[in-house]
């Protein structure tokens, strides 16, 4: 049996504190620096990468895992004066309700996202994107898809080409 494996270079950011609009920048700096064969990306990191391949005109595989791609309801209880430690949450809050709001569309870049039936932090709805080529929806929590094997080997075929469809 044949094994493709990939090699991982982890971004991090601070949750707290640091708004998105530092985030996206500190981002795009690092796509641009290091062009990657893929992206895969977690939560609120989904909106933060896909504003950053954006503005560093990257173009290549890309994976969401549970991806607030619209407003989250949870964050409709969050009061603007509690920047921190809210700041991202507030951030995508107000960058989705915006009039005319819209993520800017990928050029060049094949989308896929992950989205968890029992993920009670971003709901399926707010997963859906019509720039978006393949959807899968798994029986994880939020946080669970970041420790699947399965989702992990889901992630390395669309990012090695294989663009395979199926349940993760």
């Amino acid at each position: 049996m044949h094994h493709d494996s990939v090699d991982a270079t982890l971004f991090r950011y601070p949750s707290v504190g640091l708004g998105l609009d530092g985030i996206v920048d500190r981002l795009s700096s690092n796509i641009r620096q290091r062009r990657p064969d893929g992206i895969v990306a977690h939560s609120l990191g989904c909106v933060a990468t896909w504003l950053a391949v954006h503005n560093s005109d990257w173009h290549g595989p890309l994976v969401l895992l549970a991806p607030p791609l619209r407003v989250l309801p949870a964050t409709r209880l969050i009061p603007g004066f509690m920047r921190w430690p809210f700041a991202p949450l507030l951030d995508h809050r107000e960058f989705m309700t915006a009039s005319g709001f819209q993520l800017p569309t990928l050029t060049g870049c094949t989308v896929k996202t992950i989205a968890g039936r029992f993920d009670f932090s971003v709901p399926l709805a707010c997963t859906r994107h019509p720039n978006v080529d393949e959807s899968s929806i798994t029986m994880h929590t939020h946080n669970s898809l970041l420790f699947s094997a399965a989702i992990a080997r889901a992630c390395s075929d669309w990012i090695l080409g294989g663009c395979k469809s199926g349940e993760p």
